[in-house]
């Protein structure tokens, strides 16, 4: 059987097309296992007008990692025009991100795989690229919190801003190995609140969480588990002298 030829398209959309096309073929296996003739027959193309546009797989495979930011930056700004708040920005796509964590799950697996090539320098570019854009946007957007009275001024914005990500992360992390049952939308929602609440400045007194010198310990009562014998207590730094334990 003869195989029909794709249309004919302009080369910018051809090439955006085959993109498109190996986003699914780059996400279903390891980067290893792809074949050129995997991504033409995927793009509905032959493999010399793959090689028309891309000149190997490597060179598709980063083109389609540095795609993946600005798609989903697309949605987060239009998100943030309906909001004035900051803080409510960052509420809204963490809620429009866990409603949609089926539709981007392509995306995810695609940038999981693509960890595991970081040694290779240009794909490590590429997906430094995609989380400086990531962090940067959450970061502008605590920014402008702070520039306003509604964040914290004390917080370390990029630092913070990982922490949004790596919440995202872990939702596609349960999402991918099967632990829905961990969590649910309310949990999900409570889980955010911790988050965003401690963003917020407040009117006087110390952070929520305790001031520069406050220990690193859990309450009492949390930690550790009925039963078992408490940790040793790090007193925090107060000189030459380096930490304590009573």
């Amino acid at each position: 059987m003869v195989q029909q030829r794709a249309r004919r398209l302009p080369a910018e959309k051809r090439k955006r097309q085959i993109i498109e096309s190996a986003r699914s073929v780059f996400a279903s296996q390891s980067y290893a296992k792809v074949g050129t003739a995997d991504l033409a027959k995927a793009a509905g193309v032959s493999e010399p007008a793959l090689y028309r546009h891309f000149a190997g797989k490597k060179e598709l495979f980063v083109a389609t990692l540095r795609t993946t930011a600005p798609r989903l930056l697309a949605v987060w700004e239009e998100i943030a025009c309906d909001y004035e708040d900051p803080v409510d920005t960052l509420w809204a796509i963490g809620v429009h991100y866990y409603d949609h964590l089926d539709s981007h799950s392509a995306n995810m697996k695609l940038q999981f795989r693509a960890l595991s090539e970081a040694d290779d320098p240009q794909i490590r570019a590429a997906l430094r690229e995609t989380f400086e854009a990531f962090v940067e946007f959450v970061a502008d957007t605590l920014d402008e919190g702070k520039a306003r009275g509604i964040v914290r001024g004390d917080l370390d914005t990029r630092l913070v801003a990982w922490q949004f990500l790596g919440i995202g992360m872990t939702l596609d992390l349960m999402q991918l190995l099967g632990f829905q049952g961990d969590t649910d939308r309310a949990r999900a929602a409570a889980w955010g609140r911790v988050y965003l609440d401690a963003l917020k400045r407040t009117a006087g007194g110390p952070p929520p969480y305790g001031g520069e010198r406050a220990p690193m310990r859990a309450p009492d009562g949390i930690w550790p588990a009925v039963g078992a014998e408490p940790a040793p207590y790090v007193q925090p730094l107060t000189g030459g002298d380096g930490p304590g334990v009573s």
